[in-house]
């Protein structure tokens, strides 16, 4: 069984071997203040660099870790001690971390969480495939992880949204927008497209402009592939 009073502490640890160096940021900063020297706006674009990114960087990965933590903690029952010490799984966890630093959008930072508390506790996914879904997280884009996300669990999806499944009504053009609030059409199609390029779902974006029986919800049945709900069910975690 897995030491719960260490499993915090180890996770935090961790982190702190990740590379942080400032090199990278301080060289793009001077380039900013030799170009920019006399623009009324350099001070922001330096206040931007040096102090705004690094800092909502580490915020996010320390309020990672500590969601880490928590979720090893609330599934220490589940969690596999052995192979959280392998390469591994080290593998999974530096990944994911270099993920959420840059990453900032919820969605994807929902989905390497995921991942790496799938990764701790189950034993039926293969490194491969891990490895591909950690790429393909990396890749996608917010849009892209909740259009495959409504698609697979729509209820779920709507009342995590505070969505009213009422309003969920016409075809794929129609309530797309309401699901996907603040996106143009035209953009959801094109992400739509994306999934079923990549074998997530089993129909392609012309569902857009085709008459169909049904409506609404009905509508989404089936559509999200094998392939597509394995790799969704391991970015969500247990513990959420």
């Amino acid at each position: 069984m897995p030491n719960q009073t260490n499993d915090k502490s180890i996770v935090l640890k961790k982190i702190k071997n990740l590379p942080m160096t400032s090199g990278a940021a301080e060289s793009i900063l001077n380039v900013f203040k030799a170009t920019l020297a006399t623009a009324p706006f350099c001070g922001g674009i330096a206040s931007l660099i040096s102090d705004y990114i690094p800092s909502a960087r580490f915020q996010r990965l320390e309020a990672f870790a500590q969601q880490i933590a928590n979720d090893l903690l609330e599934l220490s029952e589940k969690v596999n001690e052995s192979y959280i010490q392998t390469d591994d799984f080290a593998f999974v966890f530096e990944k994911s971390f270099r993920g959420v630093a840059e990453n900032p959008q919820a969605e994807k930072i929902n989905a390497f969480r995921g991942i790496l508390i799938n990764s701790a506790i189950r034993d039926d996914y293969s490194e491969e495939e891990k490895e591909y879904f950690i790429a393909l997280v990396n890749t996608f884009s917010a849009l892209h992880i909740r259009i495959l996300r409504f698609m697979a669990y729509p209820k779920q999806y709507l009342n995590d949204s505070g969505i009213s499944e009422d309003r969920i009504t016409g075809g794929f053009s129609t309530f797309f927008p309401v699901a996907i609030p603040g996106v143009s059409l035209s953009v959801i199609e094109s992400a739509f497209g994306d999934l079923h390029q990549y074998g997530l779902i089993n129909t392609d974006k012309t569902i857009f402009h085709t008459m169909t029986s049904g409506q609404g919800l009905h509508l989404l049945g089936n559509r999200v592939s094998e392939f597509g709900h394995r790799f969704i069910q391991f970015c969500v975690s247990p513990a959420s």
